[in-house]
């Protein structure tokens, strides 16, 4: 009895752990591509920019997404080695439009 009981809980534990691994990676992937296709609508709503540049918010987030696509960058970079280059990308599409 006591092996049917510590069988069953091991199926569960197991079960658990795979569905949730399963249901992160799937999340995750659904979340960065998400982010890339509404990151204007979310970038223009959100950012920061000089006041001189705000009203064109869109076309500088445009911009950056351009750039960060065409440079092979996701927005997860940010947090990493990439983020020197994301801060120079935004800079640089900011002074395009000031």
């Amino acid at each position: 009895m006591l092996k049917a009981i510590v069988l069953v809980v091991t199926g569960i534990i197991a079960f658990v752990i795979a569905f949730s691994w399963v249901n992160k990676d799937e999340i995750m992937a659904e979340a960065a591509t998400r982010m890339a296709e509404d990151f204007v609508a979310q970038c223009s709503a959100r950012a920061q920019f000089p006041e001189e540049v705000a009203h064109r918010a869109e076309e500088i987030c445009g911009c950056m997404k351009y750039e960060f696509d065409e440079r092979g960058i996701s927005l997860g970079d940010a947090f990493g080695s990439k983020r020197e280059e994301m801060q120079e990308i935004t800079q640089a599409c900011v002074m395009v439009y000031r």
